[in-house]
Formats: C-alpha cells, structure tokens, sequence
C-alpha cells in the first residue's frame, strides 16, 4: 500500500529495482485505486518488464459477539472466488493499455477461470487462495485444461491471449 497507490511512488520503486536487478522485473499492482492503468502505464514506462494483476483487497469484519472488528489491524486482505470478477475487469483494462505481459491472479480457482483470465489479457495465471482450500488445485487444472480447451475449441493458449478484445 505504501507504494502502490501511488504513481510516483510505484515510479520510484519500479526504477530503483530495475537498477539493481539483471533478471525481469514484474511489478505486483494493488486493486486498492482509482485508476490501475494509470498506475500500470506509469511503471511500463517506468521500465517493468510486466505486471501482475493484482493484490488482495482491503476488507474486514465485524464481530456480532463483541461489536469490534475481528482482525487486529481492523482491515486486511481479501481474496478468493469473490475478487475475480473485479480483478478480471482490471487485467482486460490494463491489457488494452499496456504492450508488456500481464500476470492475471485473484479469486482464480477453475480452469474456466484461467481460460476466462487469459481472454481478459493475461499471459500467465497465478492460483493462491484456492491453494488453500485445495493443496491440488493447480494440478486439477492443469490435468483438466486439455479437456475443457477441446471444449471450447482452443488449440493454443498463447492464441487466446486478449482475446476477448477482438471482434
């Protein structure tokens, strides 16, 4: 949060990383903005070799029992099945102003999800909370993406790409 709200400030770090490091740098965007393509187009120019799309969101609840938030920071992240139609609009957004890869992850937890990703923009899938629910999940969907490629008559994933943008 503390540098990724802000452009100057996601500016600053994008650059001062890219100094140091030899390998790609991917710069991890927070969903807790105005305007992530603005951020997204700052830190491409800034020198980012890609995104990941996006981080948690701030959320928080309040305990019936005692009337105070549960969490002793009040706020914290919020992730899961319930973020992915948020993060989904940000990566298709994104895509249409950024010409360098997009990381998508965020509530991704089905291999429709990973395909509905990719056509929104992203060039890779990244699953995190579902690993939590369940340790397999991302080789459930690796063994079961042939199949649900075939059914939606998909033949190459790296074709899919943005492509919900097309036509």
């Amino acid at each position: 949060m503390a540098f990724g709200t802000s452009v100057k400030n996601a500016v600053e770090v994008t650059k001062a990383v890219k100094k140091v490091c030899k390998k790609p740098v991917f710069i991890k965007l927070s969903p807790n903005v105005t305007d992530i393509v603005e951020i997204a187009k700052a830190v491409e120019k800034a020198g980012a070799n890609g995104l990941v799309i996006s981080n948690t969101f701030l959320g928080m609840r309040i305990s019936l029992v005692n009337k105070k938030p549960i969490i002793a920071n009040k706020v914290g992240g919020y992730s899961g099945p319930g973020v992915f139609p948020m993060v989904l609009r940000m990566v298709y957004q994104v895509y249409e102003n950024v010409k360098i890869p997009i990381i998508g992850c965020g509530g991704v937890s089905t291999t429709n999800d990973v395909i509905e990703m990719m056509l929104a923009g992203a060039t890779a899938v990244e699953i995190g909370s579902a690993n939590l629910v369940d340790p397999y999940i991302c080789k459930k969907i690796i063994t079961e993406l042939p199949k649900v490629m075939k059914k939606y008559k998909i033949t190459d994933l790296s074709k899919i790409i943005g492509g919900a943008h097309h036509g």
